[in-house]
């Protein structure tokens, strides 16, 4: 008898499954292709946000829609779409984040 392993997949919304090493491989791909398009539009890479660019700067990739928003809802394919992320310098990503938050 052959054990069947069960792996958490996440649905898009034409129903199709996808692994988490799936979705972190397409994702790791959109966010360089989302760095080369800027560089290719303004010929340097900056804060989307704040415009930041200077030495020292870190950018991160932040996403709009938020990658476990995306997974829950069933919505997985915002996750690796270019559209949906954003080059931020560390700072603007940190409040990006914590605007989420909602404080009693």
């Amino acid at each position: 008898m052959v054990k069947q392993i069960k792996m958490n997949t996440y649905s898009t919304s034409t129903g199709e499954r996808f692994t988490q090493s799936q979705i972190d491989a397409r994702i790791r791909i959109a966010k360089a292709k989302a760095l080369e398009m800027q560089f290719d539009e303004h010929g340097y890479n900056f804060c989307f946000i704040c415009g930041s660019n200077g030495s020292g700067t870190r950018l991160d990739m932040s996403h709009d829609y938020s990658v476990g928003k995306a997974k829950a809802e069933g919505k997985t394919e915002k996750c690796w779409d270019v559209k949906n992320i954003i080059v931020r310098c560390r700072k603007c990503h940190n409040e990006h984040d914590l605007s989420g938050l909602k404080w009693s």
